[in-house]
């Protein structure tokens, strides 16, 4: 579907080493410079679309960034938390990440970097990337209502 880029993939795979030791050491509080999570998502194609669903649990469309860039769908923005005093003695586990959160996919050849469309409900982020026959991917950034 995509293109793959070995450099990518190894810096990706960097990035989640990085998350899980700053996950150990920034389990409550503000998270470390560079601090990123990767939200899961699923990416699908249809004869019409290229179509992105992003788990975005806690995100309001405010904090969200879609972009295509260099024929990469980008989705970045920001999640916080509330965080217990740490000097709670109720306070056991924290496991929900919290923090920046970037996203990149490839996207084929001839899709119509105009004709996105994204909507943010129930905690899924659905990005719909339409297909155009000869488009040329340029930059796109759509703010999500």
């Amino acid at each position: 579907m995509g293109k793959w880029d070995s450099w990518r993939d190894m810096d990706e795979f960097r990035q989640q080493m990085e998350r899980l030791f700053d996950e150990a050491r920034n389990m409550c509080g503000e998270p470390s410079a560079g601090y990123v999570w990767a939200p899961r998502a699923d990416v699908l194609e249809t004869p019409q679309a290229i179509i992105a669903q992003v788990e975005l649990p806690g995100v309001r469309p405010e904090q969200v960034v879609v972009e295509i860039v260099d024929g990469d769908l980008v989705v970045r923005g920001e999640r916080s938390i509330a965080c217990p005093d740490p000097d709670d003695p109720t306070y056991i586990i924290m496991e929900r990440a919290h923090g920046t959160f970037a996203r990149r996919f490839a996207l084929p050849p001839g899709v119509d970097s105009g004709a996105v469309t994204a909507t943010l409900a129930e905690g899924l982020l659905t990005v719909t990337v339409l297909k155009a026959h000869g488009g040329a991917p340029g930059r796109f950034t759509l703010r999500i209502d």
